[in-house]
């Protein structure tokens, strides 16, 4: 038996589409909320993984899989370099604000 032959019961499917919004939400909270640069990224990383966990659920339940995989494969490419750009990003700002300060004093 294969992940594309097994049913699941209607209301699972309700509780699964609430847990990818529910992962969502906390992540945009987490993003919005937070007032340090790493914990926002970690909660922009909440969010891109649960669009990939909502992409994987709607193939499974539209019975399209390899569209779906191929959507999180380019999504998770794209998350790489998105994380990539934000962590350089953090680190010249915390050099630079690191720089001001040693030169005020």
């Amino acid at each position: 038996m294969t992940i594309s032959e097994l049913v699941l019961p209607e209301s699972m499917m309700v509780f699964l589409q609430f847990c990818v919004l529910l992962i969502f939400f906390i992540g945009l909270l987490c993003f919005f909320l937070r007032k340090r640069y790493i914990r926002q990224l970690v909660g922009l990383k909440l969010m891109l993984q649960s669009v990939s966990l909502g992409l994987i659920l709607t193939g499974w339940q539209k019975n399209e899989l390899f569209l779906a995989q191929s959507m999180v494969i380019s999504a998770l490419v794209l998350e790489a370099v998105v994380i990539g750009l934000a962590l350089t990003m953090i680190i010249h700002i915390t050099k630079h604000a690191q720089d001001e300060k040693d030169f005020i004093q």
